[in-house]
């Protein structure tokens, strides 16, 4: 049998002592090729039903994935089957390094590897909304981004989901969950579509607080189809949600932008003091100026203007050539450091 093939998978009555008798074996180092394939084995059938739950429910992933579900859930659960150089498996080992999993017990065991294997899962599902659907994986990154400065809701997980919740009271996890038009009508009421994000985080907290009928704990992802729906009639119209990109791009460069000049400056002040002997008040200046030309770059509003005008305007008299001679190497290389870091901060979850 193949690492990987679900020949001979155990029955659902055996599957924990299946999996936990695997995972022991990896997680001593002792394994063979029978424990790996026992445990890409559960793996994969925890994943099937999972991912197939999630793509029913969500038309755009569906109508664009161009395999199976189940060649889908391999390729959700392969990275935990990466091998290291020593010949462990680091993901798995990262994951049970938090628990003493010496004395779980096998249905303890199967837990916890259930709820690896359905985060690893959606990982696979958002990369997946980044690659189909870029508005919506955009609107759900400037939600998260949001929440680090946002105290009154949640992110938190169910079932391997990421999921959000008032941070205070009761979730009503047996009332029956919310569907993204449900949620949408429901915030129709508090919204004009025309609110940042955290304005809107801060109605729905107020909705799900207010309301009985349904579960207070929303998958991330019916919250941001929600959120688009309140923006826009039509989630398929390219220019409306062009307009939606923009404006939810608009409420975070600014916290992306200084999060990453502040980190920068702790990083690289006191080498540039020190080696180079810049004074701590003229990098100020050089950390304001790189904060100003980045978002008038990424703002797209045509007034654009490179680092030598922007330290004139901030070093009065500042000639070209002095700025060739004592400022250019200096403000140009921090620049595209700090560039390049929110770029990808941009990019990323």
């Amino acid at each position: 049998m193949q690492i990987g093939s679900t020949e001979g998978l155990p029955s659902p009555k055996s599957i924990k002592s299946v999996a936990a008798t695997a995972l022991r074996a990896v997680l001593v180092g002792r394994q063979g090729v029978a424990d790996i394939n026992d445990l890409v084995g559960v793996c994969h059938s925890l994943a099937v039903p999972y991912v197939r739950r999630r793509l029913t429910g969500e038309s755009i992933l569906r109508r664009t994935l161009n395999m199976d579900i189940s060649d889908f859930a391999y390729d959700c659960v392969a990275d935990l089957f990466a091998f290291a150089e020593t010949g462990d498996f680091p993901h798995i080992h990262a994951y049970f390094a938090a628990y003493k999993h010496e004395t779980m017990s096998d249905e303890e065991m199967l837990m916890h590897l259930r709820r690896l294997v359905f985060s690893q899962a959606n990982q696979n599902l958002f990369r997946l909304y980044n690659e189909v659907d870029p508005s919506l994986g955009k609107i759900i990154r400037n939600i998260k981004l949001a929440l680090q400065q946002f105290d009154s809701l949640v992110l938190t997980e169910r079932f391997g989901e990421p999921c959000l919740a008032p941070a205070a009271g009761d979730y009503n996890l047996t009332a029956r969950a919310f569907g993204p038009e449900e949620l949408e009508h429901g915030l129709r009421r508090y919204l004009r579509g025309t609110e940042n994000i955290p304005f809107m985080l801060g109605k729905l907290s107020l909705f799900l607080v207010d309301q009985n009928e349904f579960s207070r704990l929303v998958p991330l992802v019916v919250v941001a189809v929600a959120f688009r729906a309140v923006y826009m009639r039509h989630p398929e119209d390219e220019e409306t949600a062009k307009i939606v990109e923009d404006k939810l791009d608009a409420s975070y460069l600014s916290v992306i932008v200084g999060d990453v000049l502040q980190n920068m400056r702790e990083k690289k002040g006191p080498l540039y003091s020190k080696k180079k002997r810049i004074r701590p008040d003229l990098l100020d200046i050089y950390f304001k100026v790189i904060e100003e030309r980045l978002t008038r770059s990424y703002s797209g509003d045509g007034n654009e203007k490179g680092l030598r005008e922007l330290l004139s305007e901030k070093l009065a008299g500042l000639t070209e050539k002095e700025y060739r001679a004592s400022h250019r190497n200096q403000l140009e290389y921090l620049s595209r450091l700090t560039g390049d870091e929110v770029a990808k901060r941009l990019k990323e979850r």
